[in-house]
């Protein structure tokens, strides 16, 4: 309990210090333990991008529970962020159509659950926020009586979308990284007299899957000419291509689904027992469809998915003879914010010869992967547990970011996703 608090009272001095610490990382995160399942997405578009175009009628829809709580009112804060999520220097005013610190007003109980819980939804833009600025933005909440200190905050993207981007996912030029590995080689399209010495004034990011962990930052054009930008690198841009996510199907609580091994429930919540997950580091590649890391909240047993879904404690283990002497295994996907959090670092078990680990989570299906993040290092592999093969499917999510002499500000001029089975 100690190490939490201690861990609570830093990101609660990091959220509150925005205005004063441009060196401070904003990062999609919950800063209390009792707020779960955090959504943002395209209204009505539950697997989308949290993106919307500059100037466009496009609305995005946010969601998130409080746990075993009472009502409690909520307001919310939207700060623009330069290419690398610190917080910039602009004023509200110059990137807001309104006001900020906004009240979010639609919350409910939910029902038929053994887990209490409130639920808050909110669409922004509305009628007290528009946006006027392309660019990285983060959207804050926190409770009306403790306005500097943050509950919750998450990534949203705003785009101008002045490119068009021309893909190329290919074999490694490395030979012997050939069936393991993809290279991601493209082209932008763009107009001469918009975008002024491309060399300088451009940020590229390129992240698999919405990984953070190995994202590829900081590519400049090898070549210019005319209207098109050439980007063809050998080393730096490529990518592990791992394996299909792993599922797992909580749509119902009243009957085994797919490799759930046990469910049964006590007078506090449901437990999910999944079948043990083996190593596929060495296995042939099976394709089968996935929702790249993604979540969706859903219940076949009741009608209101956002009201009516229980909460269900998972959990997951691999077997493994003995414990990784220099590193730590981590459950990796949408659910942890495409991070690797502590709360999903697994433990070995000598007992069972097994990593274990549990999580808490609300009726839906869900993709999942395993991570291994050796010690000193920052970059997971796959590899290591799910094996990596050329003919995976992976997204890969482009961010291009625009500052010329005159700007103040990073801006998102294209955010776009490859498929890299759409661009062998």
């Amino acid at each position: 309990m100690n190490g939490f608090l201690t861990s609570f009272l830093f990101f609660i001095f990091s959220v509150s210090a925005f205005s004063q610490a441009a060196d401070t990382v904003i990062y999609s995160t919950t800063y209390r333990r009792d707020i779960a399942t955090v959504l943002l997405f395209k209204k009505n578009l539950d697997l989308s991008e949290p993106v919307i175009p500059l100037g466009s009628n496009e609305r995005l829809e946010f969601h998130f529970d409080v746990l075993d709580g009472d009502f409690e009112t909520f307001q919310y804060r939207i700060i623009h962020c330069d290419a690398d999520w610190h917080p910039d220097n602009l004023d509200y005013l110059e990137y807001l159509e309104g006001f900020n610190d906004n009240y979010i007003q639609n919350y409910k109980a939910s029902f038929n659950t053994l887990q209490p819980y409130i639920h808050y939804y909110l669409e922004f833009p509305n009628e007290n926020i528009n946006f006027t600025k392309s660019g990285n933005y983060a959207l804050l909440v926190f409770n009306e009586n403790n306005p500097d200190e943050f509950v919750l905050s998450h990534r949203f993207f705003v785009s101008e979308n002045k490119l068009n981007l021309l893909p190329k996912i290919k074999y490694p030029t490395n030979l012997d990284d050939k069936y393991y590995m993809q290279e991601v080689d493209f082209n932008l399209l763009f107009n001469p007299q918009e975008i002024t010495n491309p060399y300088s004034n451009l940020k590229v990011v390129i992240e698999q899957n919405h990984r953070l962990d190995n994202a590829c930052k900081g590519l400049k054009p090898n070549f210019v000419k005319q209207e098109e930008m050439i980007f063809n690198y050998d080393d730096e841009n490529v990518f592990e291509g791992g394996n299909e996510f792993r599922n797992i199907d909580l749509t119902t609580v009243r009957s085994k689904t797919n490799r759930v091994a046990a469910i049964y429930r006590d007078e506090k919540f449901y437990t999910c027992v999944m079948a043990p997950d083996y190593k596929r580091t060495y296995k042939k590649y099976l394709n089968y469809q996935d929702i790249d890391g993604r979540f969706i909240i859903k219940t076949i047993d009741q009608d209101d998915w956002h009201l009516e879904s229980e909460y269900v404690n998972v959990y997951f283990s691999v077997p493994f003879d003995q414990p990784f002497a220099n590193g730590d295994l981590f459950l990796f996907g949408g659910f942890s914010d495409w991070q690797l959090k502590n709360r999903f670092k697994m433990k070995y078990n000598p007992e069972t010869r097994s990593y274990e680990v549990s999580a808490y989570l609300k009726q839906g299906y869900y993709n999942y992967t395993y991570l291994f993040l050796k010690d000193g290092e920052q970059k997971a592999k796959m590899s290591t547990i799910e094996g990596s093969h050329f003919e995976t499917e992976n997204e890969y999510i482009f961010k291009i970011y625009y500052k010329d002499p005159i700007d103040f500000y990073d801006r998102l001029i294209l955010y776009d996703i490859a498929n890299s089975r759409k661009s062998f």
